[in-house]
């Protein structure tokens, strides 16, 4: 017998009945959508737990729960190096998937950035367009040569040196040597400043201050803030009210974020220096470009944070897996000071002759990936090893998962430099993709390899250091949101007897 619902009937309900009726309807709704979802959706054969499958929920809470990377990792060596986190997302972590989710093979369409990325106010990280963001890349990649890095090489050594400095006053204290210095604070320094020297013609001022510039300290709050937004808007009925629900206070330092890079880059337009720094091809093309101010701002926020946070992040992990890691540290160690016979020889293209510190840097990069979490593409409906993912689905390659994956590396918790230089090993080396690859690639990989080798040459040239703490396990107990939330690092430095160093002794 047929039911024919009326107008005038649903009027006549009581708001218990009305009620009851959506919530049964919703409940019928939700019931389908996660049998759809488990078993005729085109990735009902792409294995993860089931909850995943139905909504985003699970996900969506480690995410801002700070353990989203091991989670993932978790997730991956049970399932294998595809998993379903969400109703249309799949994570990877073969080495393989690197290149066909981000790389150019031809014959295969290309995967573009998904509705992840916010558009605001586009800049070289956002841009989801092919076309705008190789203008945006073209106008900032001058900077970022290897050429152009070269010739600030320079400024490099000179923070370098003013930190080595510090690290003589500050963390060879003879009154309480069993402390150390916290050292995550004074790499973020270092790095905070050169970048802010090369990306404005001017430092922050931390390394002479020994205190956090106000834009440091709030970067890690934009960042959690990001985080949050992303997750509602995954949710379609939370995205137009994604900004209210996000924490205020996080919000609130996002908006001082950006309203700071706006003003720091509307003061280096009124500058009149003729020195050229990363922003100077962007700023004498503006007009012409119609790059407004807003896109200036968010672009030179990004390169103070993707320029500082991720070479500060690698310094201080590999600090801690050095010190715990003694044999790796004694090795090191004695390269670079067999390799040099006073602290002026040390500089990027000498450093590019040590083997050991380039492995070391590897494994640093490898275990403690600065950028832990995966790039989301959209699928043009393309095969990812060998897995059909329809158009429309969310794809990335898992960065912490691939490193740590057992099937990628083997001892994938331990530090051991070895791998990379060990002809005999058989790791997937290619599975570490920590400057990304493709047209999306890190265009300041140039400037971070440079840093981080004169840095840690320099650093151990002239001081042995000491982990303070032998309870701290970085790879454990330390935060992701989005960046890391670094642990602190204390570090007792002892200057080398009988070696003269020019910013100490001149």
């Amino acid at each position: 017998m047929a039911v024919h619902l009326r107008v005038s009937d649903l009027l006549k309900l009581s708001p218990r009945e009305l009620l009851g009726g959506l919530g049964a309807l919703f409940v019928v709704c939700f019931v389908w959508r996660a049998i759809y979802n488990l078993y005729f959706h085109p990735l009902a054969k792409v294995p993860g737990p089931r909850i995943c499958a139905i909504n985003s929920f699970y996900t969506s809470y480690h995410w801002v729960s700070g353990r989203y990377p091991y989670v993932i990792r978790q997730l991956h060596e049970k399932y294998g190096t595809a998993v379903r986190l969400a109703p249309n997302q799949v994570s990877f972590c073969s080495e393989g998937s690197w290149k066909e989710i981000y790389g150019h093979v031809g014959g295969r369409k290309q995967f573009l950035k998904s509705n992840f990325y916010t558009q605001q106010f586009p800049h070289i990280v956002n841009e989801r367009d092919p076309i705008k963001h190789s203008e945006i890349r073209r106008l900032l990649s001058h900077g970022f040569s290897p050429r152009a890095v070269g010739e600030q090489e320079a400024y490099v050594h000179e923070y370098v040196d003013r930190f080595i400095q510090k690290v003589n006053i500050y963390a060879t204290k003879k009154d309480s040597p069993e402390e150390g210095e916290e050292m995550t604070k004074w790499y973020s320094f270092l790095t905070f400043d050169i970048i802010g020297d090369l990306a404005f013609g001017e430092p922050f001022g931390s390394l002479d201050d020994g205190r956090p510039h106000f834009w440091v300290s709030i970067i890690l709050d934009n960042i959690k803030a990001i985080a949050w937004s992303t997750i509602f808007r995954q949710f379609l009925i939370l995205r137009p009210v994604a900004i209210w629900l996000t924490p205020k206070a996080l919000m609130s330092k996002r908006i001082q974020h950006f309203e700071y890079s706006r003003d720091k880059i509307a003061r280096r337009v009124q500058s009149k220096t003729t020195r050229k720094d990363f922003l100077s091809n962007m700023l004498d093309k503006k007009e012409l470009k119609g790059i407004t101010m807003d896109n200036l701002g968010a672009n030179a926020s990004i390169l103070i944070t993707a320029g500082s946070e991720t070479t500060a992040t690698f310094l201080s992990s590999t600090s801690f897996y050095l010190c715990r890691t003694l044999s790796s540290y004694q090795k090191l160690v004695n390269e670079i000071r067999s390799s040099f016979n006073s602290y002026n020889e040390i500089t990027g293209q000498a450093t590019e002759n040590l083997t050991y510190l380039k492995a070391v840097i590897d494994e640093g990069l490898r275990i403690f990936p600065p950028v832990p979490i995966g790039m989301p593409r959209e699928s043009p409906g393309e095969n990812v090893e060998g897995i059909y993912i329809p158009k429309g689905v969310e794809v990335f390659t898992s960065s912490y998962s691939a490193t740590h994956y057992s099937g990628n590396f083997h001892r994938p918790d331990s530090f051991i430099p070895e791998r990379w230089i060990d002809p005999n090993c058989t790791d997937k080396k290619r599975a570490s993709q920590p400057f990304l690859l493709g047209s999306r690639g890190c265009l300041g990989i140039s400037l971070a390899l440079l840093e981080m080798r004169v840095i840690l040459a320099k650093m151990l040239w002239v001081y042995d250091m000491e982990l303070m703490d032998p309870n701290l396990s970085w790879g454990k107990d330390t935060n992701c949101y989005v960046l890391w939330d670094k642990l602190k690092l204390p570090i007792r430095y002892t200057r080398r007897a009988g070696i003269v160093v020019p910013p100490l002794d001149g």
